[in-house]
Parts: structure tokens; sequence; C-alpha cells
């Protein structure tokens, strides 16, 4: 990758995140960052470690999510790598594939196989892709449980999420039934249909023997985002019903689809803070709630994901250091 290269992706990232955020606040929320940081500057010390709390429970139980997609890696290692992905694509611009080939050499490190990494991000990514496209419709028949009015964007945000959902289970199911030809010639393409298929094979043993484990932990951390926005909310003064808290993070959710950003910054925001917005609530104290939640979403994960990189990397080259050792002695 080159300067330029570089220097343009930092660009576009910035200005998607800045646009974004700027039409979160001014424009959807009509409200200036004055008043937003006054709000953030009463939430009290006990409140920021509620909301600590409330993030490392999410990220616990979807380690567990984790560790049963790569059998053998472990709730710790699950976490690791998690959290230095996470802190890396939030760093670097467009960062996904970096996180991406770092953590593939980290399990590597660990004895697992290409194959098995591979089985493992993609059974992630769908579950991840999955529980953001779902969760709209579950936040759709809360606020239709409670009699609460759903306006027609979000009846249309469902459905679309739904057509998603079928058009890709009935994708699956034609590839599924085509037969493979002759094998192709080339090489790197054998390797990559091998790859394909050991990757296929994983996938389907890890569901057969830990589905249970893999669809509640993905409820649990959907769930655990879901009260960390609520938590957020009620830091900076307002008491949101559930239903409505609810579709926010649902709106946050999709939003996070856009890979533009870390987790979906500058376009995340403009929804939820819309959403909010219309329901009544305050401007300002959405807008500062909104940003707390997002705050431990995104830039928490930034030094913490750092520390821990750095503290495997120290591991890893003391542990190279002492085998050189051992053998030249």
């Amino acid at each position: 990758m080159t300067r330029w290269t570089l220097l343009g992706k930092a660009a576009l990232v910035v200005g998607v995140a800045a646009g974004g955020l700027w039409t979160a606040t001014h424009g959807a929320a009509g409200v200036s960052w004055v008043g937003v940081l006054g709000v953030l500057g009463g939430v009290t010390a006990w409140q920021l470690g509620l909301l600590a709390l409330v993030w490392l429970g999410g990220l616990g139980i979807y380690s567990l999510v984790l560790s049963a997609a790569l059998p053998g890696l472990g709730v710790r290692r699950s976490l690791l790598l998690n959290l230095s992905g996470s802190a890396v694509a939030n760093v670097v611009p467009l960062g996904g594939a970096v996180a991406t080939a770092m953590n593939w050499r980290m399990v590597r490190a660990w004895g697992h196989s290409d194959g098995a990494f591979a089985a493992y991000c993609l059974l992630t990514n769908v579950l991840d892709v999955l529980a953001k496209l779902v969760l709209p419709m579950v936040a759709v028949a809360t606020l239709v449980a409670l009699s609460l009015h759903v306006p027609p964007v979000l009846w249309a945000i469902t459905a679309g999420c739904a057509a998603v959902i079928v058009v890709a289970l009935l994708a699956r199911a034609v590839l599924g039934r085509r037969r493979s030809g002759a094998e192709p010639d080339a090489g790197w393409l054998r390797h990559l249909r091998a790859l394909g298929r050991e990757s296929g094979g994983r996938i389907r043993e890890v569901l057969a023997g830990h589905w249970q484990r893999l669809l509640s932990g993905s409820i649990g951390y959907v769930a655990a985002q879901v009260v960390l926005l609520y938590v957020s909310l009620h830091a900076v003064g307002l008491a949101a019903p559930v239903g409505i808290v609810l579709t926010a993070a649902a709106i946050e959710r999709l939003g996070t689809l856009v890979p533009l950003t870390p987790g979906g910054t500058g376009v995340a925001e403009v929804g939820t803070i819309a959403w909010l917005v219309a329901a009544g609530l305050d401007p300002v104290a959405v807008v500062a709630g909104v940003l707390l939640y997002r705050v431990f979403l995104i830039v928490m994960e930034i030094p913490v994901g750092g520390a821990l990189l750095a503290a495997w990397v120290w591991g890893q080259r003391t542990s190279a250091g002492r085998r050189r050792f051992g053998t030249v002695a």
C-alpha cells in the first residue's frame, strides 16, 4: 500500500465519519457540541463504571461465540482475537483486511489450520450479519406488541432485512445443489477449492456440535448491546421506553454494516439519533447518550485491544528468544 493510497483511504474515512457526525448532531438533532459536552460532563464515575461492566460482559458473552466457532481456541484467546482485531480495524483506514490477516497469523501460531480459520471467519461474520438483520424485526414486533406507532420507514427496513435473509437462503440452496465439475488446472484454484471444502465441512461440524452455544451467545451479545445503549441514555438523564431503545439499537446495528468507517461511524449515529429525537426525547441528551454508547463500542476497543496485542507480540518475541537461546546452548 503506497503512502498516497493510505492517505486517500484515511481522508475517505475521516470525511465520512466527520460528515455523518455533523449531520447527526446539527441536522438530525439540531444541537451544538457545547451543549452535548455539557451533558457528557455530568456523567458520574459510577455510571461510567457500570457502562464498562456492561461492555465487558458483552465481550465475555461474545467470546463464547468465537470460541465455539473455532474449537480449541478458548475464551481467553477469543477475547484477544476480538479486541486486537477491532483495535487494528478501528485505527487503520479500511483496516478490516489488515485485522483479519493479523488474526490469521495469531491462530496459525496457536496451531490452527487455514481451513479452520476460514471457517471461523465465515461463520462468525454470517452470524454477526444475521443478528443485525433479525434485530429490526424483533424491534418492530416489540413496538407492535406494546401498541406503539411504527413509522412506514421502519416497516420498509424490516421488509428489506427479511428479503435479504430469504434471498441469501435461496442462493445457498441453489449453490448447494450445483454439482462440481472437473478440478481446475490452476494450482491456486485447486488450493482455494480444497480450502472451501475443508471450511464447509468444519462449519457443518461446528453447527452440529455447538449450535446452542452459538445461538445463545449471539442473542446474549445483542442483548448486552441493547442494555449498554439503555444505560448510556439513562446516564445522561433519559428514561426511554424499552421498545424505543430496542429499535434504536436495531437501527444502529444496521448502520454498522457500512464498511467505510470503523463500526459504521458517521452512518450508524445518524439513524439512531434521528429515531430517538423523533420519539420525543431531548435532542441534546440523545446525542450525548448515543455518543457515550458508541465510545464504549468503538473507541474503548482501541487502547484495550492495543495493549493486549502488544502483550501478545512481546510474549511471542520472548518465547522465540528463549527457543533460540536453548538451541544455541
